[in-house]
């Protein structure tokens, strides 16, 4: 009899693969060790925004690992990546289409294939696993209110003749408190653009899956996820199974021995607010300054992951590090070392989240960094930059009780996003939710929701737990007969 394993296909970046390599290892546990993995590689364009993160190393930790992970390089395409930004990546991925079909071909001569489980951006290759009879499913990396927003698309088109854009009103979505359409993630403002065309397109895909892995838990998001299991997202059409089997993190502790962590380690108990922006996260000299004004005036322990992105550089580049003397306001050094610490480079956030002492977190709201909070039980800020993150902030405020919000509060409530036109957070904006998530009343409450919330994910990737139950039926149903 031959061997059985399953193939994963992550999107090219860092923040993807550690999902995917993270669901390798509970696969891999699930099945007793008698399936096997190939995960599935590709380098995108030296163009694309996700060429920039750097998945080497943890590639070569994973292959010294001993676990029974293997990866496969697929063949450069000489396919040149259509549109900017990350419809290059997407482009650049439907290309591997001839690489991938071989690829599969080959491996399933001397394996049985029991299911290839796709990133979520990787939708548009899906057709080729189908056609060689491969169970295909995708691993949606972000939460089950943003998928509900994703599959609910197409019924948003319908409903609404002008661009998002141009919209003023609240939009409903299934599972989820009604948000402003400003909101929504900037591919999905404009009908007209290649973005939008393609998350139509690929919403369409999606309702012919065999199944949909999303990485959260019920106990966190309940209600979109009966939104998603009872079909009202998908109106008239297929709603594949839902498998929520998160939170899947890379909680691999960085070494101990930055500086920061060091620093961490003098100070009290949850009394320090931890302020960091992502990989991808810069922001401008202005804002930079305004930041520094509202930790200041806050009068709170802070640690601010400060980096920069060089004048002129592509949106989407890498930020680098910086000489906060360069960037932050005359003297606030001086004023601030006895309570404050900037961190010019590189941030290792999971050790800081862990560390007892931190309290807050102001967060740009990515999934990841959410679900790394939630696991650690620190409370956040919401401060949402790109892509969907200003959705997971409406979720994480509104809907959640997780997190506070720095807001507008002119048209309609929408989120101030400093990267959207949505104008400069003030320092007494920042100032004001710094202390109300560390003194005052709202953030006590804050705080209470994410200790549950804290509890709940543990409880849910425990033998038994909701998580850990949803897989195991997935993993039963791929060793069935093998």
């Amino acid at each position: 009899m031959k061997a059985t394993k399953v193939v994963l296909f992550p999107t090219p970046g860092a923040g993807h693969l550690v999902a995917m390599v993270e669901l390798a290892k509970q696969i891999l546990h699930h099945s007793g060790h008698t399936l096997s993995i190939t995960i599935l590689q590709i380098h995108p364009p030296s163009t694309s925004p996700l060429n920039s993160s750097n998945t080497s190393t943890h590639v070569q930790d994973v292959a010294a690992s001993g676990l029974d992970i293997d990866f496969v390089e697929l063949p450069p395409s000489d396919h040149d990546p259509e549109g900017e930004g990350v419809m290059q990546t997407l482009s650049y991925i439907e290309s591997q289409n001839p690489a991938l079909s071989t690829t599969l071909t080959s491996i399933s001569a001397e394996t049985t294939v029991s299911a290839i489980v796709l990133d979520m951006f990787c939708v548009g290759v899906a057709g080729v696993p189908a056609e060689l009879g491969i169970p295909t499913y995708v691993l949606y990396t972000s939460g089950a209110a943003m998928l509900t927003t994703f599959l609910y698309l197409r019924t948003l088109d319908m409903t609404y003749d002008c661009d998002f854009r141009e919209l003023k009103a609240l939009i409903h979505i299934p599972g989820r408190s009604p948000v402003p359409a400003s909101a929504l993630p900037i591919p999905l403002q404009e009908k007209q653009s290649p973005s939008y065309q393609w998350f139509m397109k690929a919403a369409e895909l999606y309702s012919k899956l065999d199944g949909l892995l999303v990485n959260t838990f019920e106990g966190l998001q309940p209600t979109p996820i009966k939104a998603l299991t009872d079909g009202l997202c998908t109106p008239g059409s297929r709603t594949p199974p839902i498998y929520p089997v998160g939170p899947l993190l890379g909680l691999r502790l960085e070494s101990p021995e930055h500086d920061c962590i060091k620093w961490l380690d003098r100070q009290p108990q949850s009394s320090v607010v931890f302020m960091c922006f992502g990989s991808m996260g810069a922001l401008s000299p202005e804002q930079i300054a305004e930041i520094a004004c509202g930790l200041e005036s806050s009068g709170q322990r802070f640690l601010w992951s400060i980096r920069i992105r060089p004048s002129g550089a592509p949106r989407f580049s890498e930020p680098e590090d910086v000489d906060p003397r360069e960037v932050l306001p005359e003297g606030f050094l001086e004023r601030t070392k006895e309570k404050g610490l900037v961190w010019p480079r590189w941030a290792p956030q999971v050790a800081i989240l862990s560390h007892p002492a931190v309290g807050g977190f102001v967060s740009h709201c990515g999934w990841n960094s959410t679900l790394e909070s939630v696991w650690f039980g620190v409370p956040m800020i919401a401060w949402p930059l790109y892509a969907e993150q200003s959705m997971n902030a409406y979720e994480l405020v509104n809907d959640l009780g997780l997190s506070l919000g720095v807001f507008m509060k002119e048209e309609g409530g929408g989120l101030r996003m400093k990267e959207e036109g949505g104008g400069l957070v003030k320092g007494e904006e920042l100032e004001k939710a710094v202390w109300s998530l560390m003194e005052g009343e709202e953030g006590k409450k804050v705080r209470e929701k994410m200790k549950e919330a804290k509890n709940m994910a543990r409880k849910a990737v425990e033998e038994g737990g909701s998580s850990y139950s949803a897989l195991a039926s997935l993993v039963q149903e791929w060793t069935k007969g093998h």
